[in-house]
């Protein structure tokens, strides 16, 4: 990926597609542009004996986006911010052999933000111009690194492109400014909570609202023209034990307009309820070193999917040369190889459903209908009774799934790859309990001894900003140094002891990787929504869900985490009182 130049994201700008003096609005213009130099490329590029493209497609995305943040009800940024950027993909040789699956092939560039035909022609050209060059200069390397290889078992029928039919997807654009106004009020409330917990050290709390348009025309003859929407408001508060340990939890809001947005009064419960609990656990004891037995229940039962099942899912073969690196960066999904066979607990089931809009009145920001590589979104089962059955796939073929299911998604500043939309792990029927049987199950784990029983509510999943640098150093001193996957940090704990639930601190979560599914014993009969922006923030990452029940895992290493923390403030902190 390249990107050419500054994004220049112009403050308090109107909306995509809305009329202001100075800014030229023409969709027509936008597509004519699009069209011509689409044919032009097509007909006149190539270079010497070079082979000419055989597939061009230019997606441009507008984007607009409004933050506001505050800290104890007073507000520290408010923006609006509007930027076109569009990504270029060529392909040279043949669908069977060529440039991609190498290194990475799309391009990424700012584009003037006005419909201006004649400046949009131009720096189409310029950066077709570029992108084919690349493009011939990869297939020439690619070329060059399969000639001195011994061919291996792949099947070079499979080819580097799939089939897949033109697609006409065009959806009405959504009307209406994205200005910071709409998340202010909201914002600056629920910070003020933080004002009655004088021991939290920092409280920040975030709203982002954004509105992308996509148009993408392809030399195949796809158009999509379609828009994506996205509102979280994200409240991060922490504070620090008397033995310096900084704990921190958060809770997020979400919604596809800021009219959605739960009321005031259910987020200012839920931050209170939060508040109250980061509290508590400043003077909560440190949990201890063992073989432990964990419920996993709200949003950490989703957190636990994403890292264990989601982040693996993808169908993407590995480079056809050793010294290759694929263009979502090498990271061949763990779970790739492992079609038909047992991946978790026969009592699970997953599927991945783009096309699912809304489950238990929440709206799912992993709803799509086209994907970005121009495909129609499908539901695709991916687990049925612990084995896995499917992978999610873009028009990149494997031996074994030799055509796209529509899950082609890409970070606005990098190609596409697979990737989830909306993931739903559900128990098999009948096998979901209530929370009382999952405590249940825990006690009956536990009643052989050795073992320790945990409720964790919620986890660091590497969506929330790093923490002191002391405590992380402390947490990755063991486990992934020792060639394991890397230890999980739960942020929220509770040990179950003779029906008790104590919260505990300080302990991290070690050798949980796919194959730990496999040790579910019992699941809940109440799943939780988790709507969040995986790889970027705002306009920049992808809007996924994943829909998952609470979940017992009977086999969990406990470390305890050990180190120097730097002290507490010396002082307590000022009141909030109005200065007379």
């Amino acid at each position: 990926m390249r990107l050419r130049g500054a994004i220049v994201l112009g403050a308090l700008l109107v909306p995509v597609g809305a009329g202001h003096a100075g800014v030229r609005v023409d969709d027509q213009a936008v597509r004519a542009a699009l069209r011509d130099e689409l044919a032009r490329s097509t007909a006149e590029l190539h270079l010497g004996d070079e082979p000419r493209p055989y597939y061009v497609a230019y997606t441009i995305f507008d984007a607009e986006q409004a933050t506001v943040s505050a800290t104890f009800g007073s507000v520290t940024s408010s923006h609006a911010y509007r930027g076109r950027l569009l990504r270029t993909d060529v392909r040279v040789g043949s669908p069977a052999f060529d440039n991609t699956n190498f290194e990475p092939g799309a391009k990424v560039d700012a584009l003037p933000e006005e419909d201006d035909y004649a400046s949009l022609r131009r720096e189409l050209w310029l950066r077709t111009d570029e992108a084919y060059k690349q493009a011939v200069e990869l297939l020439a390397r690619k070329r060059a690194a399969a000639a001195g290889e011994v061919a291996g078992d792949d099947d070079p029928s499979l080819g580097d492109f799939s089939k897949a039919a033109p697609t006409k997807h065009e959806v009405p654009f959504p009307a209406g400014n994205v200005e910071p106004e709409a998340l202010r009020a909201a914002v600056t409330k629920v910070s003020a909570i933080f004002r009655e917990y004088p021991t939290i050290t920092s409280a920040r709390v975030t709203g982002t609202y954004t509105v992308t348009r996509r148009r993408m025309l392809s030399s195949e003859g796809t158009w999509v023209d379609d828009a994506q929407r996205t509102t979280k408001i994200d409240v991060v508060a922490e504070t620090q034990a008397e033995d310096g340990m900084k704990l921190r939890d958060f809770v997020p809001f979400t919604a596809l307009e800021p009219s959605g947005l739960p009321p005031l009064a259910e987020m200012e419960k839920g931050v209170r309820a939060m508040a109250a609990e980061l509290t508590a656990m400043r003077t909560a004891p440190v949990a201890e070193t063992g073989s432990g037995a964990v419920l996993f229940e709200g949003l950490a039962a989703a957190q636990l999917t994403k890292l264990l099942l989601a982040d693996h899912l993808a169908g993407t073969p590995p480079p056809k040369t050793a010294t290759a690196a694929s263009d979502d960066g090498g990271q061949q999904a763990m779970l790739a190889t492992k079609l038909k066979q047992k991946v978790a607990a026969p009592i699970l089931s997953a599927v991945d459903d783009p096309l699912l809009a809304k489950a238990q009145g929440v709206s799912l920001f992993g709803a799509y209908r086209v994907d970005d590589e121009g495909v129609p979104a499908e539901k695709v089962s991916l687990v049925e009774h612990g084995v896995l059955q499917g992978l999610l796939m873009t028009r990149t073929p494997r031996k074994e799934i030799v055509r796209s299911n529509g899950h082609a998604r890409a970070p606005r500043f990098a190609g596409p790859h697979a990737h989830i939309g909306t993931l739903v792990l559900s128990a098999q029927k009948d096998a979901g309990v209530s929370r009382a049987g999952l405590l249940k199950e825990l006690a009956h784990i536990a009643k052989g001894g050795g073992v320790t029983t945990y409720v964790v509510r919620l986890l660091d999943d590497g969506l929330l900003p790093a923490g002191d640098s002391d405590e992380l150093l402390s947490l990755f001193s063991f486990g992934g140094g020792r060639g394991g996957p890397p230890p999980i940090r739960p942020l929220v704990v509770y040990r179950v002891q003779g029906g008790k639930e104590t919260l505990v601190r300080g302990l991290a979560l070690e050798n949980l990787e796919p194959r730990s599914l496999k040790d579910v014993t019992a699941a809940g009969a109440e799943p939780v929504v988790y709507n969040y922006i995986d790889e970027g923030n705002g306009f920049a990452g992808i809007p996924t869900t994943i829909i998952a029940p609470p979940l017992v895992v009977s086999d969990v290493d406990i470390r305890r985490l050990t180190g120097k923390y730097r002290r507490p403030p010396l002082y307590p902190p000022p009141g909030f009182e109005a200065k007379k």
